[in-house]
């Protein structure tokens, strides 16, 4: 019998997710980046990543029935904090990494990617542990063997895996979309309109031409298609680890 999440501690948990996913849209609309539009928006959609991966041949994840649902089908749930959990774990943490991608570059140079995973893989546990083991806001149905502090040791890699190819695909999608980024962002200082001198109010005879809606939408799509691609490709890669290990141990869930 698996203990029962306190329905204070459940609440504040979805509070905490919401007011995070609304906060990662108010960095975005003050971006005016379409690139980071699509980027967050993918995020989003990655709920129908998380139903798979609580399924009995991956996660095996029970969550607790205290969740407001954002959908149940044959008696399963897929909290809608989790779905907002996901839109913000793997949204604008990674915008704020490609947004600095030039410092990080500078810093670390083709290292920067190797400490994104390590840094992803670090974070992992120290969130998700609280709340497995002291919260009991979900259940691994997994061997003791595979799990630690009640979280399936194997989401350690999995969560780096997943943020650094995110980052890796927004980087590519910036540079596909060549849409100008502020450099202001997150300063409250806005950027100036494009084919606009900064320094003199005048026209900028280097400055590229205004984004069409053509351009804004291309750059949308292409952000939301890394998010995408980035979990569908890393999901393939953890796959392999699952149908070699099989680590699961009964659970209620139908499938």
């Amino acid at each position: 019998m698996q203990p029962e999440a306190n329905v204070v501690a459940v609440r504040i948990f979805e509070l905490v997710c919401l007011s995070l996913w609304i906060y990662g849209i108010v960095w975005v609309r003050r971006s005016r980046n379409p690139v980071y539009a699509g980027v967050y928006t993918g995020s989003t959609l990655l709920i129908g990543f998380d139903w798979i991966f609580n399924s009995n041949w991956f996660f095996r994840v029970e969550f607790s029935e205290k969740f407001i649902d954002a959908f149940r089908i044959q008696g399963v749930s897929e909290p809608l904090a989790m779905a907002l959990n996901y839109a913000f774990y793997f949204g604008l943490p990674v915008l704020l990494l490609v947004h600095h991608r030039a410092r990080i570059d500078r810093r670390f140079g083709t290292r920067g990617y190797l400490y994104v995973f390590l840094g992803a893989c670090a974070i992992l546990p120290c969130f998700e542990i609280p709340a497995v083991k002291w919260l009991h806001l979900w259940t691994y149905y997994q061997e003791p063997g595979f799990e630690l502090g009640g979280v399936t040791w194997s989401n350690i890699w999995f969560s780096g895996i997943l943020t650094t190819s995110c980052y890796a695909a927004a980087r590519l999608a910036v540079r596909w979309a060549r849409v100008p980024v502020p450099s202001a962002v997150g300063a409250g200082v806005p950027a100036p309109a494009a084919g606009l001198d900064p320094a003199s109010g005048g026209l900028d005879p280097t400055a590229e031409p205004p984004l069409t809606t053509e351009d804004r939408w291309r750059a949308f799509a292409l952000g939301a298609a890394a998010i995408l691609t980035a979990f569908y490709l890393s999901w393939l890669v953890q796959l392999i680890w699952y149908a070699v290990a099989q680590p699961w141990v009964p659970t209620p869930r139908p499938f």
